[in-house]
Order: structure tokens, then C-alpha cells, then sequence
């Protein structure tokens, strides 16, 4: 028989997940609107984005909550503060998210630039890290968790080769 307690942890978990999965669909959409110029995106981005932090403000304080009334031990403490760090990590996402697709807006009315493909390639990198992280939590999996390590560093080569590539002196047959 499960108690009121695990109840409310395996709701939270629950919670978590949809939030994760809210933040697939607002990377989804930045995607959308970067890479496939699909301005329409646009405005669902901005509702899913403050739809995030409504989401992720309610969670961290049932999280807190949680903590302050039942104060709980060892793997039920680590859970709650894990719970708390993603929710944090999630929202930033989100907000990255709606920050790409305001600059795509500006960006967009000028030809795409030689590195679009590495872009490209490191947003679905990305998304994949995201979602594989999202599945490591629904199935309590430590090992995929410990694998994405790999992904994290492929998807950090991709942001310091663009950022070379960004800082790096124009030639004139790279310039836009």
C-alpha cells in the first residue's frame, strides 16, 4: 500500500516529466523557427515558454514543500533536491529556447550563413541530450543518465568549434 507521501513523489515525478516534455516542444519550435524559418512558431513558443515557468515555479515549491513538512532522508532528500536543480535547468532551457527564436526573427531576413549546418546539427544534438536526459528520469535509469556524458561533450565540441568559427576574422568568402 503506498502511503500519501510516495504518492505525492511519484506525482512530482510525474509533474517533472510533462515539464520536460513541455520543454521538448518549446526547443522543438525554436528549431522550427531557426532552422526551418517557420515564423509561425513563434507565438506557440512564447505561450510554452511561460507555460514553463508556471510549471517549473509550482513544482520547485511542491518540492520544497515536500522537504520542509516530511523532511526526508537519504534517496527521497536526493530525489527532491535533484527535482529542484532540473526544474531550474529546465525553465533555462526554455527560456534559451524563446531567446533562439527572437534572434531567428532577426537573423532571418538575411541569407543563412556558412556554419547554418553546424548549428543545425549541434540543436539536434541537443534535443537528443534533452530527451534522453528526460528518459533516464521516467525510468529511474542512472545508466543512461552516466552515458550522456558523451553526448554532453560532442554537443560541447559543437558550441566551441561555432564559437571559433563565429570569433574567428571573416574572409571574404565566408562573410554574409
Amino acid at each position: 500500500m503506498t502511503t500519501h507521501f510516495e504518492r505525492q513523489l511519484q506525482r512530482l515525478r510525474s509533474d517533472l516529466l510533462r515539464l520536460g516534455t513541455r520543454v521538448e516542444s518549446a526547443c522543438q519550435l525554436a528549431y522550427g523557427v531557426l532552422i526551418e524559418r517557420d515564423f509561425r512558431s513563434m507565438e506557440q513558443l512564447i505561450q510554452r515558454e511561460q507555460e514553463i515557468d508556471r510549471s517549473a515555479q509550482e513544482l520547485n515549491r511542491e518540492a520544497i514543500a515536500l522537504l520542509a513538512s516530511q523532511a526526508p532522508v537519504a534517496e527521497t532528500l536526493r530525489f527532491l533536491v535533484m527535482l529542484s536543480h532540473l526544474c531550474r535547468d529546465l525553465e533555462r532551457i526554455g527560456d534559451y529556447a524563446l531567446e533562439i527564436g527572437r534572434a531567428a526573427q532577426t537573423l532571418l531576413r538575411y541569407p543563412p550563413p556558412p556554419y547554418f549546418e553546424d548549428i543545425r546539427i549541434m540543436f539536434q544534438r541537443s534535443q537528443l541530450l534533452l530527451s534522453e536526459a528526460l528518459s533516464a528520469i521516467a525510468n529511474l535509469d542512472p545508466e543512461i543518465g552516466i552515458a550522456l556524458a558523451n553526448c554532453d561533450d560532442a554537443v560541447d565540441a559543437d558550441y566551441q568549434r561555432l564559437y571559433g568559427r563565429l570569433c574567428a576574422p571573416l574572409n571574404p568568402q565566408e562573410s554574409v
